[in-house]
């Protein structure tokens, strides 16, 4: 089969290394030049909670405009009983007395540390939206500590993005 009876053993070793070599460098070549992609259903990442709420972005819809610096993620907050009762004291609304988490739109500019909520959610424990704002075109610093902050730079580390 295909003459390899006729060659010396050592040739034979020689050829099937040769092969393998092959083989492993176009494994190698494949590996570092074809984007791996895995997509969770539920991949909600922490960025961090105090006695309000607890605070994680959703890593498998975040979309980074290196050209505009802008980077645009879905946040979500779920309040804790005393976070509740701080929202339902600004919301004096009867239809937030269930909330139980928000979803917000969120454009970061990572350059000039500045961010816009664009859109909240409201939901119900029930999972009911109960109240939407579609938000002003108020752009806010990035405050040193905050959620926002604390936000961007898991992003631009997890994301290996330079400001």
């Amino acid at each position: 089969m295909f003459g390899l009876e006729k060659l010396k053993f050592k040739t034979k070793v020689i050829l099937v290394s040769v092969i393998i070599i092959i083989v492993s460098m176009g494994i190698v070549y494949i590996r570092n030049t074809t984007p791996i992609t895995v997509i969770k259903i539920n991949d909600w990442v922490f960025i961090t909670s105090n006695d309000e709420g607890s605070w994680y972005y959703k890593s498998n819809l975040i979309n980074i405009d290196e050209q505009t610096h802008i980077i645009n993620v879905l946040v979500k907050y779920i309040y804790t009983d005393k976070g509740k009762e701080k929202f339902l004291e600004t919301y004096k609304n009867d239809k937030y007395k269930d909330i139980d988490r928000s979803l917000s739109m969120v454009s970061i500019n990572y350059q000039k540390m500045t961010y816009h909520q664009n859109r909240v959610v409201y939901y119900s424990k029930s999972d009911n939206i109960i109240g939407n704002d579609e938000l002003s075109v108020k752009i806010d610093d990035l405050i040193p500590q905050s959620v926002g902050n604390k936000l961007i730079m898991k992003i631009l580390e997890e994301y290996n993005t330079m400001r």
